[in-house]
């Protein structure tokens, strides 16, 4: 049983086609746009009055201009030669064309931007927003970067920015800024206990061929330590580290490790300016592998 109230009636279809998603192949040479040509050409080949086509956003992944031109074709040939057609568009020229042109009829999904979540309500008769700067500036992007934006594209209309004119949207654009950075905070936290933890001078093996090294440093906030492998430092990150022998077990406590990672000239060089100042005496320091 489908559901619907009584009385309703459904329409029987001989064919159906659908192009949507992506559908580019590396071995065919073609793009996503010269796939779903591809198959659209097909489609306008075999559709009739007894055809449902379904396609979505008609007309992406090439220039807008020419894109939307080839979708509002598209469409108005499909709907000439009999078919039942539901198509989905960002494109505000094919909106309006369903509001001008006999055969179409506009319809949109309706967006609480309140929430920024979609309500799967169906509005028919009325073309859909994208929403765009709203939703960019509620999710923090500074007003400034939304406005030049918003003047971007209605330069040559009469339009006025809605940050300015909402009191709403400029208390919520604040609000997200704390809560992004609340959530930079927690992932940033999430990571560090996530990354395995040595200390200098643990022995660990490196994957995926077994070899041993030295931790020097680490980690970094992307969870990379500098280990020292056959006295070439490395930069690894801990995914590929498993502890071997710890340091505290080959070491005394308070070894001096610049003897395991620094040469003998730099600890000769290091020692004496300790003592006192070398008019010329400088130390270089050792690169480390990035």
């Amino acid at each position: 049983m489908i559901p619907a109230e009584e009385g309703s009636s459904i329409h029987l279809f001989g064919k159906i086609f659908v192009d949507m998603g992506d559908g580019q192949s590396i071995d065919e040479n073609l793009s996503t746009f010269s796939s779903r040509l591809k198959n659209i050409i097909n489609v306008l080949e075999e559709t009739n009055d007894y055809t449902l086509v379904l396609l979505d956003e008609l007309g992406s992944g090439t220039d807008p201009n020419e894109g939307m031109a080839l979708a509002q074709v598209i469409m108005e040939q499909l709907v000439d030669k009999g078919a039942t057609l539901l198509s989905t568009t960002h494109y505000s020229e094919l909106k309006s064309l369903a509001q001008n042109k006999e055969g179409f009829i506009n319809g949109s999904m309706e967006f609480d931007l309140h929430t920024l979540q979609p309500t799967y309500r169906l509005i028919v008769g009325e073309a859909g927003n994208s929403q765009a700067f709203p939703i960019a500036m509620k999710l923090g992007m500074h007003p400034k970067l939304v406005e030049r934006a918003f003047h971007l594209t209605y330069k040559d209309k009469q339009k006025s920015f809605i940050y300015e004119e909402n009191e709403e949207f400029k208390q919520s654009y604040q609000k997200q800024i704390v809560v992004n950075r609340y959530v930079r905070a927690l992932k940033k936290e999430k990571i560090q206990t996530e990354i395995a933890q040595f200390d200098q001078g643990d022995n660990v093996r490196i994957s995926p061929n077994g070899e041993t090294g030295i931790v020097y440093k680490g980690p970094d906030s992307m969870g990379n330590y500098v280990v020292q492998i056959k006295g070439e430092k490395k930069t690894i990150n801990h995914k590929l580290l498993k502890l071997h022998i710890k340091a505290s077990a080959l070491y005394p406590e308070g070894y001096d490790f610049d003897q395991i990672f620094k040469s003998k000239e730099y600890r000769k060089k290091s020692r004496l300016m300790n003592r006192k100042y070398v008019e010329g005496l400088m130390i270089e320091v050792e690169r480390e592998d990035e």
